[in-house]
């Protein structure tokens, strides 16, 4: 192993972990709702409503999230980013009555680079669930997760 490979991987650890660092601590808790938080809407914004959102997980582990989306709503974006191809998230999108909108992995938009963006055009009002899965991950990741709802 080459001495600038080991730099690359420690300044990548660094910035991950100052990422973490100071940006967790102003997690909001009126923005997506843990299943066992409860329900939470989205934040009314000038354009639509939205919230973003820092959690962590691990190898195995399904986080789901509960979003109330307000009827009404031309365009729902579901946006997963992890930071890192290293590791693989799976993300799942259910209807509010219950029914798979969809499954997507790191590769769908085209490379693996630890995000996946999904546009819903002219959502259902109501609760949807967002499952996110450690499909592949190593150690405890943050992840965000952003929701965005447009009139």
């Amino acid at each position: 192993m080459s001495h600038r490979w080991i730099l690359m991987k420690i300044s990548r650890v660094i910035g991950l972990l100052a990422v973490v660092a100071f940006i967790v601590p102003v997690v909001s808790a009126a923005g997506i709702g843990n299943e066992n938080d409860g329900v939470a809407g989205l934040l009314s914004q000038a354009d639509g409503y939205g919230t973003r959102e820092y959690f962590t997980i691990t190898q195995g582990e399904t986080d789901t999230h509960l979003l109330n989306v307000p009827a009404g709503m031309s365009l729902l974006n579901v946006y997963l980013n992890w930071f890192t191809p290293d590791h693989s998230l799976e993300l799942e999108i259910y209807r509010p009555d219950g029914s798979l909108y969809g499954s997507y992995h790191d590769n769908y938009g085209g490379r693996p680079d630890g995000k996946i963006r999904i546009d819903i055009s002219s959502p259902a009002s109501g609760t949807w669930r967002i499952e996110v899965y450690g499909e592949s991950v190593t150690g405890t990741i943050p992840y965000i997760l952003n929701c965005n709802a447009y009139a």
